[in-house]
Formats: structure tokens, C-alpha cells, sequence
């Protein structure tokens, strides 16, 4: 398969994923700023922006991304993406070197012990609407993903205007990227996942909970976690307006204005955060 890869930067490897319905544009501000100390490869996933399709199961999907990208990277996902970055630490970990996982979850789906995430309901739903309409489902995910978030109205222009500029991915990759996401439980493997890693998650995410992030600690030992408490499920595209760093600690404030996750995943890259 052809995996399309945009590569910035110089020094060692840092790799960005995206997540579901997008490609990796829209890591672009995030990703100007890591290649100040990185070789930064923006990956599109299998199906959507200018790669091609591929089977869609965890395994074929990690070997193939594994097998596309630098060993002993730093991995960057983000939702979907996350996904993928733990499931490549899990069963390729000569690939992993450290983990920034945003907005993410090793379940994405409830559960009778798992609250933290949609009910089925709502990605089956999103799977029939992709039947009949897939930019009005995609337009309305996004809605979901900001929903909440001090900057609602700002950062759902942002994110339509990019999806419109390239073409929306395959629908075979959506309809199967859906079907990774209400399948998969890497809540087991967690334990198995011996990088270091910090996740940021959104205060007011309504698809990733908070709470996923005090569940995955009790299991993961390495992981540390940051809590943007005016974020929805995009913290990383700009937060605007006033107290948009509530909740972040200093250290972690503004290396490029509105985007305290840029400086997170900065730091953690750098290997400046104290568990690294």
C-alpha cells in the first residue's frame, strides 16, 4: 500500500496520528512548532487523505505503520490516532520510544465497567448516517468533538474549513475506522506497555471522559496525564479568548499563543517532563 507521509525538521523522530475523518493536516500548527527539534512525520492513516486503503484490523494497522515509520520514535496520536500509537507501543515496541496521547482511550465504547466513553448507540448511528451522507456526518462529528469547549464556535470553523480543503477519506476507511473504534478494548494491554508516556485530555471532552485518564494510571505505572480543563475533544487546536490555560500547569504554558497542548507534547518530546 502507498502510506503518505509529510516530513519537517530535523533530529530524532517524532511521529503524528490522526484521528477518524481527518488526515494529518491537522496537526500543521503543532507540527511546525515540534520540527524546531524534530523530524516530524505527519502521517495520513490507511484510506484517508492521500494514502491508500489497506485492511483494516488493529494488527495489519500497526504492522503497517511500524513498518512505514523510524524505530525508537516518539509517537504523537491523537483520538483514533491514540489508538493506533498504544497499539504500535503494545506489539512493535522497538518502534516506541515515548507516548503523547491525546484525547484518546484504550475503549471507546461503554461498557458495564467502563462509563468513560459514547454508548454504542452513538457510533452505530454515525455509521448508518455515513450510508447517505457522509460530509453531513462528518460535519456533524465535529460538532460532537467541540462541543463543550470554551471555543466551540472558533474551533469548528477551524476544523471545517480544513476538512473542505482535501478530500474526505475513503468510505471504506470510515465505515471501518468506526467499526476499530466500537471493537476494540486495550484495556488488558495496558499493563504490557512499557514506554513513558502523558496523556492530555480535554475537561469538557464528551467522548474521552476525564475519568479515562485516573482508570489508565491505576494499570500503567509510566503514564502521567494533564487535564485541559476548558478543552473539549481537540485540545490542540487553539483555545481562544481569555483563561484558556486554566487548569495547566506553568510549566507547561504557551510555546505558540492559544495551544497549551503544543507545549505539553513539546516538553514531553524534549524529554524535559520529569519521567522521561
Amino acid at each position: 500500500m502507498s502510506l503518505f507521509i509529510k516530513h519537517q525538521g530535523q533530529g530524532k523522530p517524532l511521529i503524528l496520528l490522526h484521528g477518524w475523518g481527518f488526515n494529518g493536516d491537522i496537526w500543521n500548527e503543532v507540527a511546525a512548532q515540534l520540527a524546531l527539534h524534530w523530524r516530524v512525520y505527519q502521517v495520513d492513516l490507511p484510506g484517508h487523505g492521500r494514502s491508500s486503503m489497506c485492511e483494516y484490523t488493529l494488527s495489519t494497522l500497526t504492522e503497517t505503520l511500524a513498518a512505514h515509520l523510524p524505530k525508537e520514535a516518539v509517537w504523537i496520536g491523537w483520538s483514533l490516532g491514540g489508538l493506533l500509537a498504544m497499539a504500535v507501543a503494545r506489539w512493535q515496541p522497538a518502534s516506541v520510544r515515548a507516548l503523547g496521547l491525546v484525547s484518546t482511550s484504550p475503549r471507546f465504547v461503554t461498557a458495564d465497567d467502563w462509563p468513560y466513553a459514547m454508548t454504542p448507540a452513538v457510533l452505530q448511528q454515525f455509521a448508518e448516517q455515513l450510508q447517505t451522507d457522509t460530509l453531513g456526518t462528518l460535519q456533524r462529528f465535529l460538532a460532537l468533538q467541540v462541543k463543550g469547549s470554551e471555543a466551540a464556535r472558533q474551533q469548528l470553523r477551524a476544523l471545517s474549513a480544513l476538512l473542505k480543503k482535501t478530500s474526505p477519506p475513503q468510505s471504506q476507511a470510515l465505515h471501518a475506522g468506526l467499526k476499530l473504534l466500537q471493537q476494540t478494548d486495550l484495556r488488558p494491554e495496558l499493563s504490557q506497555i512499557r514506554c513513558p508516556a502523558l496523556l492530555c485530555l480535554g475537561g469538557r471532552d464528551t467522548l474521552v471522559p476525564v475519568g479515562v485518564g485516573e482508570y489508565c494510571q491505576r494499570w500503567w505505572p509510566s503514564l502521567r496525564k494533564v487535564c485541559i480543563k476548558p478543552a473539549a475533544h481537540v485540545p490542540f487546536v487553539p483555545l481562544l479568548g481569555e483563561g484558556n490555560h486554566k487548569g495547566l500547569p506553568l510549566h507547561y504554558i504557551t510555546v505558540c499563543r492559544g495551544n497549551p497542548t503544543c507545549k505539553a507534547l513539546n516538553l514531553m518530546a524534549l524529554g524535559r517532563c520529569p519521567w522521561l
